[in-house]
C-alpha cells in the first residue's frame, strides 16, 4: 500500500481528476446508480477504475503544472459534469425503457399500483419496474457494465482530464438522448397499447350488443389478462431489443465523448 501511495503521490492531481469523472458516472448511470449498490463500494470502483485509467491518460508520468486552489475546484466540477452527463445518457435510455412499461399499465389499469423501483428508488408502476428489472438483468447479462467501465476510461483519451471539453457539444448530447426517450417507449409498448385499444374497442362493441353485461367487470381482467399475456409473448423480443439497444447506447457514447474532445 505504501508503494502504491508513493507511485501515486506525483499524479495525486491526475488521479483525483479521473476519480471524480468516473463518481460523477456512477452516481447516475445504471445499473451503478441508486441504492442497490453501497456507497462505500461504488467509492472502492471509482478508485480501482481511476487506478486501472491513469496509465492510459494522456499527462500521465509528465510533470504536471500545479494550478491553484480555485483551478482545481473548477478542474474538478468540469470531470464531474463530464462523468454526469455520461450516466445520464445511460439513464435515459433505462428511463425510457420504464416509462415503456408505465404506458401499458395506464391502458391495462395497473396506473394505480405504485412500487418501488429498487435500481432508480423512485416510485414506479408495476410493469414499468418489470420492464426497467429486465432491461437492467440483459444489461448485466450482455456484459454492459464492462462496457460502461471500459467507456469511461476509454472517455479520458478523448476528453484528456487537463483539456477543455466542447460542453456543447456534451449538452448536445445529452439533449439528444433525452429526445429519444420517447421514441423508445413508444417502440417498445406500441403492440401492446394497439392489443389493449383493440380489447376496449370489442368490449364497446359487445356492449351494444349485449346491454345487460357490466363491461367494467368483464373489461378489466380481461385488459390485464391480455397485457400480461403479451408481455410474456413478446418476452423474446425485447430482450432482442435491449441487445440492440445497449449496443447503440455505446455507440452514442462514444460518439459524444468525441464530439466533446473536438
Amino acid at each position: 500500500m505504501d508503494a502504491l501511495l508513493t507511485s501515486l503521490a506525483p499524479q495525486a492531481l491526475l488521479f483525483l481528476l479521473i476519480t471524480a469523472r468516473i463518481g460523477g458516472m456512477l452516481a447516475t448511470a445504471p445499473p451503478f446508480a441508486g441504492g442497490m449498490i453501497p456507497v462505500r463500494i461504488k467509492a472502492g470502483l471509482a478508485v480501482v477504475l481511476a487506478w486501472v485509467a491513469l496509465p492510459l491518460t494522456p499527462g500521465a508520468g509528465q510533470q504536471l503544472p500545479t494550478p491553484q486552489a480555485l483551478e482545481i475546484v473548477l478542474l474538478g466540477a468540469k470531470e464531474v459534469l463530464i462523468g454526469v452527463a455520461f450516466g445520464l445518457i445511460v439513464r435515459f435510455v433505462f428511463a425510457a425503457v420504464s416509462y415503456a412499461g408505465g404506458l401499458i399499465d395506464i391502458n391495462a389499469g395497473f396506473a394505480l399500483a405504485q412500487t418501488i423501483d429498487p435500481v432508480s428508488g423512485a416510485t414506479i408502476s408495476v410493469l414499468g419496474r418489470w420492464y426497467g428489472l429486465v432491461a437492467t438483468a440483459v444489461f448485466l447479462a450482455i456484459g454492459g457494465a464492462q462496457w460502461l467501465s471500459a467507456g469511461i476510461i476509454r472517455s479520458f483519451e478523448l476528453v484528456p482530464p487537463l483539456a477543455t471539453p466542447d460542453m456543447t457539444a456534451l449538452v448536445a448530447g445529452v439533449a439528444a438522448a433525452a429526445d429519444d426517450m420517447l421514441l423508445i417507449a413508444v417502440q417498445i409498448a406500441a403492440p401492446l397499447i394497439v392489443a389493449l385499444v383493440i380489447t376496449d374497442v370489442a368490449l364497446g362493441l359487445l356492449s351494444k350488443a349485449v346491454p345487460q353485461m357490466n363491461v367494467f367487470i368483464v373489461g378489466l381482467p380481461l385488459k390485464i389478462v391480455v397485457a400480461l399475456a403479451g408481455t410474456a409473448i413478446l418476452l423474446p423480443s425485447f430482450v432482442t431489443y435491449i441487445q440492440s439497444l445497449g449496443m447503440r447506447l455505446l455507440e452514442d457514447l462514444s460518439s459524444v465523448m468525441r464530439a466533446a474532445g473536438g
